[in-house]
């Protein structure tokens, strides 16, 4: 990984996140305590009887038309924050939290959590199945006394993106916590994340814990934050002399 990652945003590499034991990790085995559906579930079948029952398609093919679509999605986002300032970024986020959220709500539609799981493991088991599923994943879960907390050792986007462009990621996530507190209940935790790949670390490290209903949301607010940022960015553009000449 060099300095700069493809999108142009800048990065700091880590050595140890391309040797960080992700091909030895389990996977998929957690998700068997609650089983949720699989998102896309008819395309999902299309997908394993068309293409990967294929002898001659290469799932790889599938991955670069993954991260054409993912950096697509940043490269709009910042033209449309370019072009139409706060109301542009606030319209697209909204987009992809309604997406985010439409995920969840189709993988838990009718479905009933364990009735012996604490609410820190039901967070646990979701995320597992967000981490896998729909951000194809390989994680290192660990549930504590009162909270839980993940380890991303592996994401398909770590060698794509630099730090701030996980933002995009980021507005699925708020539509998918929202999802997942509807089909289970406001205890669903927080989640916070203290570490990136991108950002330079050999993994990415997320925690959950509990929230009561007078906190603001700390992922949603981080989110905001970064909002800020970036049309600050946008406004520096601006000023710069020569700017939109």
């Amino acid at each position: 990984m060099t300095d700069v990652a493809w999108t142009g945003t800048p990065v700091r590499a880590h050595e140890g996140a391309r040797d960080n034991g992700s091909e030895s990790l389990p996977w998929g085995g957690r998700r068997e305590r609650l089983p949720l559906k699989w998102p896309f579930a008819e395309a999902v079948d299309g997908f394993r009887r068309k293409a990967l029952a294929n002898s001659d398609y290469d799932p790889a093919s599938t991955f670069v038309w993954g991260q054409m679509m993912a950096v697509g999605l940043i490269e709009a986002l910042k033209a449309v924050e370019e072009r139409f300032g706060e109301e542009g970024h606030d319209v697209f986020r909204k987009a992809l939290s309604d997406v985010g959220d439409k995920i969840v709500a189709e993988m838990t539609d009718g479905v009933e959590a364990p009735a012996d799981a604490a609410p820190n493991e039901m967070t646990s088991l979701i995320a597992s199945w967000i981490n896998e599923v729909c951000y194809a994943s390989i994680e290192k879960p660990r549930v504590g006394d009162t909270g839980a907390d993940f380890d991303i050792h592996y994401c398909p986007h770590e060698d794509v993106y630099g730090a701030f462009d996980c933002r995009v990621q980021r507005y699925y996530v708020e539509g998918m916590i929202a999802a997942a507190r509807r089909a289970f209940g406001a205890g669903m935790f927080d989640v916070r994340f203290t570490s990136t790949i991108p950002s330079g670390s050999s993994v990415c490290h997320f925690d959950m814990f509990p929230k009561s209903d007078e906190q603001a949301d700390e992922w949603n607010d981080y989110s905001d934050r970064l909002r800020s940022r970036a049309l600050d960015i946008v406004n520096v553009t601006h000023e710069q002399p020569g700017a939109g000449s």
